[in-house]
């Protein structure tokens, strides 16, 4: 097995109070930035306050909801951040003005982390029918010509095989469970996949079990593996995945 990629999900910056100087982090994953993005000077602020934290990662941020979101997907009302434009034509990847306006302050944002990846998380109201998969196709073509990759969470109705195969064609990376709802870790390929957990349901505290059930999943590929830590015990629960791997 090789040693696996550990990242922090960053939601709220109070959670980098339980952020220690030893902590194994390999990445930071900004997704905070999908209600607000911060702008450009603020994202230097916060790159600097992350590489004092943890010197060797790379921080990468979400893409802002009014590039991925509609106006009936929840989150317009949770940011401060707003832009002028028709509320309809802004989220869903639109091919619209609105929505390339919010890609610039995104875009902004992940140059000021230092930043060459975006995550995109796209809301159950983005389906899978052929409209979205144009409209996906289309934007990932738009980034990689602009030198950025995509890692793309998907929520509805995307089955892990349709997304999978969705991923391999544009060649982006998804964001999938590491454990579905009764604490079972992840089975199936690895390529193009980044495991997320998120410290709810079973594995709120990662304990030994969980940690060493996953490991031996892991242990069966021979792809480099992302694992992205958040929730409350975000940093709890890295720590005791890596000590996991150390005992392994």
């Amino acid at each position: 097995m090789a040693a696996p990629r550990l990242g922090i999900i960053i939601s709220d910056e109070k959670a980098l109070r339980a952020a220690r100087p030893e902590d194994p982090v390999d990445l930071v994953v900004l997704r905070s930035a999908l209600v607000n993005p911060p702008r450009a000077a603020g994202a230097s602020k916060l790159r600097a306050r992350f590489r004092s934290l943890h010197p060797e990662a790379a921080v990468h941020p979400y893409i802002w909801h009014l590039v991925s979101h509609g106006p009936k997907d929840g989150l317009r009302g949770l940011g401060s951040r707003t832009l002028p434009g028709d509320a309809r034509s802004f989220g869903l990847l639109q091919d619209s003005a609105e929505v390339r306006a919010a890609w610039e302050s995104t875009k902004r944002c992940a140059d000021a982390l230092e930043s060459n990846v975006v995550v995109l998380r796209t809301p159950a109201s983005f389906t899978p029918g052929g409209i979205y998969r144009q409209r996906l196709r289309r934007f990932t073509e738009e980034r990689s010509a602009e030198g950025l990759e995509i890692v793309w969470e998907a929520e509805g109705l995307w089955e892990p095989p349709a997304t999978l195969a969705m991923a391999r064609e544009l060649g982006i990376t998804t964001i999938v469970p590491a454990f579905d709802g009764t604490g079972r870790p992840f089975k199936g390929t690895l390529d193009r996949r980044w495991l997320r957990i998120d410290g709810a349901g079973p594995t709120t505290h990662l304990r030994p079990a969980l940690s060493d059930a996953l490991l031996l999943a892991l242990d069966e590929s021979d792809t480099q593996t992302t694992l992205l830590f958040g929730g409350p015990r975000g940093y709890a629960n890295l720590r005791a995945f890596a000590r996991a791997i150390d005992n392994f």
